[in-house]
């Protein structure tokens, strides 16, 4: 089953609000953190050491919690990349030049303004010099060049698009760079992931390594 483009897109902003919910869990956690060291420093032993403890810890917990659910949401939008649909456009249909050419031929013969008589030749007249033909240049051989894998045009377009940096992309602009279908564009990106030369970070931005 096909998936819409429109939902990868709200997949990866999913993905950035879970990424900026991390680093905001991973700010209080450190303050927590602080603040422990703080009641140590001036009462090790009383009370309000345990109380801090206790809140670090469970901090501490939402900020594994939220990892996970990262990895989660980078798995997820790593396989809808892969069933993304299609767009293919709808062409509308071209007249056949052949046939055309034959209709206006038809036309031609069925005028009679330009039917001619036929003209009687004679003998003599109707010799003429053969033509010395100029020599045939055979065309010189064309060395095809080695096809690029789908997964190798689309390294090249990344490195294009995102210039050494880290940005989201979206599939219509790097097929449209790339030139490759859209539907071919998550296997690609799967393909890059597999082989180390692409990280897919967990707000949806696209990395080169």
């Amino acid at each position: 089953m096909a998936i819409a483009s429109q939902t990868l897109s709200q997949l990866q902003a999913a993905g950035s609000a879970v990424n900026a919910a991390g680093l905001a869990l991973q700010q209080e956690l450190q303050a927590h953190s602080h603040a422990l060291m703080e009641q140590m420093a001036m009462q090790p032993f009383g009370p309000e050491v345990d109380g801090a403890y206790q809140q670090m810890r469970q901090v501490a917990r939402l900020v594994h919690e939220m990892n996970s659910l990262e990895q989660q949401l980078k798995a997820i939008y790593l396989d809808a990349a892969q069933k993304v649909q299609a767009e293919v456009p709808v062409l509308p249909a071209l007249p056949s030049v052949t046939r055309r050419r034959r209709v206006q031929d038809a036309s031609v013969v069925s005028s009679p303004e330009l039917i001619e008589d036929a003209k009687v030749v004679s003998k003599g007249e109707g010799k003429r010099k053969p033509s010395k033909r100029p020599a045939t240049v055979k065309p010189s051989a064309v060395v095809d060049k080695p096809k690029l894998a789908n997964s190798e045009l689309l390294l090249k377009a990344l490195k294009k698009i995102l210039r050494k940096q880290a940005k989201a992309v979206g599939h219509v602009e790097m097929a449209k760079v790339s030139g490759l279908p859209r539907g071919s564009i998550g296997a690609s990106i799967k393909k890059l992931v597999e082989t180390n030369k692409l990280v897919v970070e967990s707000n949806g931005f696209f990395k080169l390594v």
